[in-house]
């Protein structure tokens, strides 16, 4: 069996996965069919002519920070409630962040706080990945499309590096099973992200998918892109939906395996070493400085992962058990917060030297706040009732908070905002008429990208 996107099909005339897998040892075939069809990302365009079609950065925070303890700081509330950390003053009078964003502190005026954020389906990780990624709730027998595969949908790519790219690999194991919401879902395989699947912060940091072994050139290549073309009939024979879209889906991989502006795009030693210094060399901060070239190279939409688990190592999710959710105030003092703090506005600087912050939105998101009232441990668990997100970029109007919840951080106090409203922001941030462009759903009917409407006040 050949996994196809999210299909597994029989493969026949002595074709075998093994034969696949062995005649691409290196280079080519170290990238599974899902992968391959991951750079296809032809697409209608936006209907809205005059639309400006911007890009986007998503940095996803998995494990979700306690928001009380980071954006919604409660300095007046009893010990318990308040927690550990104190405000500090940011460049925006009236705003404050908690103190380990410093940084963070002196650019507020860029930032659009949302701190009334919510949603009711349910506290697993899981849950809330899904409403942050796609603006939608699922389950298995009707996945919805990640953002970024809305995006390769509507947009298509430019040139040879794919539309959608997530760095630096998928999410695993959060605790709840496999739907985090980081796939095409029913658009199809060929709108798959192409995940870098490599640790951009490694000393012998390279993508293995794009490294073709000197003495594979010439007739091996030919061989391989012959290959392509039997797998990619195939994949039209078995395929239910509409083959179109696969016409080119493995001489797109082609092109991104063979293609010299790809594999600079990956290079990160073409960055100076004081800015991979300030971005911090971490995985975190080296992703965050990829996600830069991958839009400065022509990628549409890239997310950024901070972490792609919960378990046995320093994250976001601070239930402080002792066991393999150990995580506490000493893991958001000593590394979290500065990490973040680091790598985040070392992000928007670069991006404005270079012209692009206009052109970009960037969303920091994550799939819950945490509970108001520390727990027995000192520690903090899910709560999807309240917490804060926040955007830039584009046309983002920053220097503003939207919302606010109660005096404990509870629940929203006024306006407020469910997740595909966060979703329908970007769409509207990059450009898109969300009114006028659908998408094909289920069985081809079109269907609206997301059922919400843009948040009017970030916009300037």
């Amino acid at each position: 069996m050949l996994n196809l996107g999210n299909e597994n099909v029989p493969l026949c005339h002595g074709l075998s996965r093994r034969s696949f897998l062995q005649l691409g040892a290196a280079g080519l075939a170290t990238m599974t069919l899902p992968e391959l069809l991951r750079v296809e990302a032809r697409g209608a365009s936006t209907p809205t002519s005059t639309a400006r079609i911007r890009n986007c950065i998503t940095i996803f925070l998995v494990g979700s920070p306690g928001h009380l303890d980071t954006w919604d700081m409660k300095p007046d509330a009893p010990a318990e409630i308040r927690g550990k950390f104190k405000p500090i003053r940011t460049n925006v009078t009236g705003v404050q962040i908690c103190e380990h964003f410093p940084l963070m502190a002196r650019m507020m005026d860029r930032v659009a706080l949302i701190r009334s954020l919510h949603h009711r389906t349910g506290a697993t990780h899981e849950n809330g990945q899904r409403w942050m990624m796609t603006g939608h709730d699922f389950n298995a027998d009707n996945v919805k499309p990640h953002c970024g595969s809305v995006i390769a949908r509507v947009f298509g790519s430019r040139g040879d590096l794919p539309a959608n790219v997530i760095l630096p690999g998928p999410i695993g194991n959060t605790g709840a099973g496999p739907l985090h919401g980081q796939t095409a879902g029913f658009l199809g395989s060929a709108y798959e992200p192409f995940f870098l699947n490599a640790d951009p912060a490694r000393p012998d940091f390279k993508v293995a998918d794009l490294e073709v072994p000197r003495d594979q050139a010439g007739p091996r290549l030919d061989a391989r892109r012959k290959l392509l073309s039997q797998l990619d009939d195939l994949q039209r024979r078995t395929e239910t939906r509409s083959t179109q879209m696969h016409d080119s889906a493995y001489e797109r991989a082609f092109r991104l395996l063979t293609s010299p502006k790809a594999k600079k795009a990956f290079d990160l030693t073409q960055e100076k070493d004081t800015l991979r210094d300030r971005y911090g060399r971490n995985t975190f901060g080296q992703s965050c400085l990829m996600a830069r070239r991958m839009i400065e190279a022509g990628v549409r939409y890239v997310t950024v992962n901070h972490f792609d688990t919960v378990f046995n190592l320093s994250c976001w999710d601070m239930h402080a058990d002792g066991g393999g959710l150990n995580n506490t105030y000493l893991d958001y003092e000593r590394m979290l917060c500065p990490q973040f703090d680091l790598a985040f506005t070392a992000l928007i600087q670069d991006l404005e030297d270079r012209g692009l912050l206009k052109e970009t939105v960037v969303a920091v998101l994550s799939e819950f706040g945490r509970t108001p009232r520390l727990n027995g441990r000192g520690g903090r668990d899910h709560y999807p009732s309240a917490w804060t997100n926040f955007l830039c970029g584009g046309s983002i109007r920053g220097g503003q908070v939207i919302g606010s919840t109660d005096k404990i951080g509870s629940r929203p106090h006024d306006f407020p905002v469910e997740p595909p409203q966060i979703l329908a922001s970007i769409y509207h941030g990059m450009g898109i008429n969300l009114d006028t462009t659908m998408m094909p759903g289920p069985g081809e009917r079109p269907v609206r990208l997301v059922e919400a409407e843009p948040i009017r006040q970030l916009f300037s």
